[in-house]
């Protein structure tokens, strides 16, 4: 079972991901997991078990707004991002690039301690 860091990291690289992609269109939450996909080269896939909690999350939290697209046929929820949302921007790339950097001093170590440069 996941523990909670990981599980924070990945809210955190889900949730940034979602904000910059709805930034440049409004999108459902199967065209958001694969624009993701595309963005990441195939390195990343989010689990809808992951994806929607999020959006619904970042919905009450007033990031996103979701609207049916249409109640006649199967419909889908577009997301668009609020002013709330884009102003949120910053602090979680502030909050990611701490992340990354935390990564690349563990990868530098073990880089060091198992193959010696």
């Amino acid at each position: 079972m996941p523990n909670d860091n990981y599980l924070s990291y990945v809210r955190l690289v889900l949730g940034l991901y979602i904000l910059k992609i709805l930034q440049q269109e409004s999108a459902h939450g199967n065209k958001l997991a694969q624009e993701i996909k595309q963005r990441t080269q195939g390195g990343y896939t989010p689990n809808t078990n992951a994806l929607y909690p999020l959006l619904r999350i970042m919905e009450e939290r007033g990031y996103v707004i979701g609207e049916w697209n249409s109640a006649a046929t199967r419909s889908k929820r577009i997301y668009t991002i609020t002013e709330t949302g884009v102003a949120r921007i910053p602090a979680l790339e502030a909050m990611m690039e701490e992340r990354l950097k935390q990564v690349e001093q563990k990868v530098a170590i073990l880089r060091s301690d198992l193959l010696g440069h």
